[in-house]
């Protein structure tokens, strides 16, 4: 039940990810969260999760589907409202409603929320993508009829998350036990990494590498998803690795969503 579109979202990799869910979980930590769609698939199973993200703005919104979540509603439906009557319609600035919306700078909590599903659900293709001072700037989409305000989804999300703490900030918060559950999908080696305006670098992929290789040794279940590159295999040599066919929707011509190679990256306990 993701509440929002989110480019390199892992629906499609989830039977793959189910092989390796224990059947008793101590804590699921998820320190990449995005769109959720792994968590949510598992909701019921866990009793307790951790999910990060550094994304100030997406930690922010998960937090008032969480607690907030009729007020969220609300404001959803305001802005629904606001788009399909201005639909097309541009105002003295030559700006449409997407394109004001997307220029505002809220600090409220609600209005941070109601703001990014409002341009998740209707800029180009679902994409989050920020310019180096961390703005979002991705085009309004072609939509006819944009699903803004799903009222339902949120209530069940915001039921999924009741189990859930929402934390702002780097992977390497992640300090897991024995018994812990964790998957990682970091931004893709070789690929689009305009979420943040840091982005994702080869030193940060090492530095995932060597966390995860302690969280291992720390008696916790591990498995990553990335690109099949030489430099992943390379750095996780010494564990399991399985090869997936997924799904690539972020290119704008359909001719080029064609499946691609990802891989599963295992760490048990065990070792």
């Amino acid at each position: 039940m993701p509440f929002v579109k989110w480019a390199g979202g892992k629906r499609s990799l989830i039977p793959a990810i189910a092989k390796h869910f224990p059947d008793e979980v101590g804590t699921y930590w998820e320190p990449f969260v995005g769109g959720g769609a792994v968590y949510f698939t598992f909701a019921e199973r866990v009793e307790r999760a951790i999910l990060g993200d550094t994304n100030e703005d997406l930690a922010i919104t998960y937090q008032v589907v969480k607690n907030d979540v009729e007020a969220l509603v609300e404001r959803l439906g305001e802005h629904e409202r606001a788009h399909r009557r201005r639909e097309g319609k541009r105002y003295k600035d030559g700006k449409t409603y997407y394109y004001r919306v997307r220029d505002e700078e809220p600090t409220e909590a609600l209005d941070v929320a109601a703001r990014l599903i409002y341009l998740n659900k209707t800029c180009f293709n679902g994409l989050y993508r920020v310019n180096r001072s961390g703005k979002f700037n991705t085009p309004e989409g072609k939509y006819k009829n944009p699903d803004i305000c799903n009222a339902e989804r949120l209530r069940r999300a915001s039921n999924a998350l009741q189990r859930a703490q929402v934390v702002l900030g780097d992977f390497q918060k992640t300090q897991p036990g024995a018994g812990d559950f964790i998957y990682c999908d970091p931004p893709y080696d070789g690929c689009f990494t305009g979420y943040q305006a840091a982005g994702f670098d080869d030193a940060a992929q090492r530095r995932l590498r060597n966390a995860a290789s302690q969280w291992r040794e720390a008696g916790a279940t591990v498995v990553l998803s990335n690109a099949d590159t030489p430099q992943m295999r390379k750095l996780y040599a010494d564990w399991r690795i399985e090869q997936v066919q997924a799904p690539r929707n972020i290119n704008a011509n359909a001719e080029g969503r064609a499946k691609t190679a990802e891989l599963i990256i295992i760490g048990d306990a065990d070792g």
